[in-house]
């Protein structure tokens, strides 16, 4: 027998402190309901059922995100409701103003109903929004007309622009009766008009073509500036007219798009050279035809703007109405295919009220346009120009004016719990000048005066159908039929999306719960299980504590020895 060592009582003692510790921690399971409560629970099962969390609340979330995304699109298409009513109502007063048995004063009234009607369509267009965000106005966030959008430091550095489209093999030109043929389709050597060398193509430089021993180069400066195109001969200094096939060649001038986004252009503190507004030289689109656009100090991006077959815009029929929807879905087209190349955050194309194309920098960095693949003979759109910073401090601010036409609403809706899952939202333009109920003053099948406001103002800044008269009245329905056919066509849009996103909102719910059931399954307690193996361990710790009371009385023994 022994004293200093009571092994029996260490035994005890530390098989109670295992049961202890193993009932406490069953008790804290129990109290917790979840059979990881620390990483030393279950390491791996920790890791797996934290990743499995940040899931579960990211398809939650994704799920309200959605039901926030079906919530802006009826906010949208309630407001195009009431513009398809008045859209029917005034095609009903076309049709009423028509009407031979309707006398001048009738059709008065029936204009003044139609004017007012107008600029309610671009009240709502204007004004409705969801969260802040306007949504029918075509992403330009201005009710009013005239708010300061962007602003940037620039000058037009290169204005000429000689397209070449016209230049083939075979194409003779004359200067001063000699004549010069081309054996390789080629373009101009441009020099604009700060002296700086712009080289749209030369593929076959003309300087170098010869006629009888005599180089084109030695006999005249070819110098196209945006006064002209001439060729200066080096002997006198006078001035020699160029002829292509006996035709006199009229070249046209393309320009760089630089402050307006529509309606009257405000330019203060004027530090630019040259014009600002860019126009497209004809209007049809070769396949795989391309540009490329420079944003500030980014590297070029191609722009393919036709993957299809040819495309052909009408952008010069005779009907002003036909020649704007030309214009409006060449507009669109361009949109869409800078969205397609990724730049649809940083540029896009818009129609002035003038009805030419202008490229609006979203940045307010400087845009330069150049030519792509297959652009510079096949194509009819041809841009050349470039924008630089100016060297001096000249501001150019970019206004909003009263017929602007945005590209359209964009946004993304996060409807996933990871990068990559989301659903876009395009809402186009929905105001009178982007569905073709309004346009410029004394413009064909429009009023001779401005008579139509934005909605929110009392400014009258377009012209509304005229209905003043039986043939304007029957020219009206047809552009009312359009109007409508693209609101509904919007609403249509709109409704699919819709749909989609309570299908999406279906399967989050699905996704979450089966992967909450898997979460479960891992950190989850097993109340059954746990209570009894909570008896257990507590059983076994107070027959430890009274195993360890015997094996403390061992030693007494010793005792009785001593009797």
């Amino acid at each position: 027998m022994v004293i200093n060592h009571n092994m029996m009582a260490a035994n005890a003692n530390r098989n109670m402190n295992i049961n202890s510790g193993a009932a406490s921690k069953s008790m804290e399971k129990l109290s917790s309901g979840l059979r990881i409560n620390r990483a030393g629970d279950d390491a791996a099962g920790l890791a797996i059922s934290e990743k499995m969390r940040s899931q579960i609340r990211g398809l939650d979330q994704a799920s309200a995100n959605a039901q926030d995304g079906i919530s802006m699109i009826q906010t949208a298409e309630g407001a195009l409701n009431e513009t398809h009513s008045i859209l029917q109502r005034m095609r009903e007063l076309a049709d009423q103003a028509a009407n031979g048995t309707n006398t001048d004063a009738d059709r008065s009234s029936i204009q003044d109903e139609v004017n007012q009607l107008t600029s309610e369509v671009n009240r709502i267009g204007n004004t409705t929004e969801f969260n802040t965000q306007k949504v029918l106005n075509g992403g330009i966030d201005a009710s009013n007309g005239d708010k300061i959008t962007k602003a940037t430091s620039a000058k037009v550095a290169n204005t000429a622009a000689a397209t070449a489209a016209a230049i083939s093999a075979g194409v003779t030109i004359t200067v001063d009766n000699i004549t010069f043929q081309l054996s390789a389709a080629g373009t101009m050597k441009v020099v604009a008009a700060d002296g700086d060398a712009n080289e749209l193509a030369n593929i076959a430089a003309l300087g170098n073509v010869t006629s009888g021993g005599v180089k084109l180069s030695d006999l005249v400066d070819i110098d196209f500036t945006t006064a002209g195109s001439t060729f200066t001969a080096k002997s006198s200094g006078s001035t020699s007219k160029i002829t292509f096939n006996g035709a006199s060649a009229a070249l046209g001038v393309t320009t760089v798009a630089l402050t307006a986004t529509g309606g009257d252009t405000t330019v203060e503190k004027v530090g630019v050279q040259g014009t600002a507004s860019l126009s497209a030289a004809a209007t049809t689109i070769t396949k795989n035809d391309s540009i490329k656009i420079t944003i500030g100090s980014d590297s070029a991006v191609e722009v393919v703007l036709n993957k299809d077959a040819n495309k052909t815009y009408d952008t010069a029929n005779a009907d002003a109405n036909v020649a704007k929807a030309a214009m409006q879905d060449l507009v669109k087209d361009l949109n869409a295919a800078i969205q397609d190349a990724g730049l649809g955050d940083k540029v896009n194309v818009a129609l002035s009220s003038t009805n030419t194309l202008q490229f609006i920098s979203t940045t307010g960095k400087d845009i330069n346009i150049a030519n792509g693949v297959g652009t510079e003979i096949s194509t009819t759109l041809t841009f050349t120009a470039s924008v630089t910073p100016a060297s001096a401090g000249g501001n150019v601010q970019q206004i909003v004016g009263p017929g602007a036409q945005g590209s359209g609403f964009h946004t993304v809706l996060q409807v996933g719990a990871n990068k990559g899952q989301s659903i876009s939202v395009n809402i186009e333009d929905m105001r009178s000048a982007a569905i073709g109920i309004t346009g410029n003053a004394g413009q064909a099948g429009f009023t001779s005066t401005n008579v139509v406001t934005n909605g929110t103002t009392d400014v009258k800044q377009e012209a509304a159908l005229n209905v003043m008269d039986k043939t304007d009245a029957t020219n009206a329905l047809s552009v009312l039929d359009k109007a409508i056919a693209k609101v509904s066509e919007q609403r249509g849009s709109l409704g699919a999306i819709q749909n989609r996103l309570e299908h999406t909102i279906n399967n989050l719910g699905t996704s979450s719960e089966n992967l909450t059931s898997a979460e479960s399954r891992i950190r989850d307690v097993d109340m059954a299980k746990e209570m009894s193996t909570y008896s257990k361990n507590n059983i076994l710790s107070q027959a430890a504590q009274a195993m360890l009371a015997q094996a403390n009385q061992q030693p007494q023994q010793v005792l009785q020895l001593l009797r």
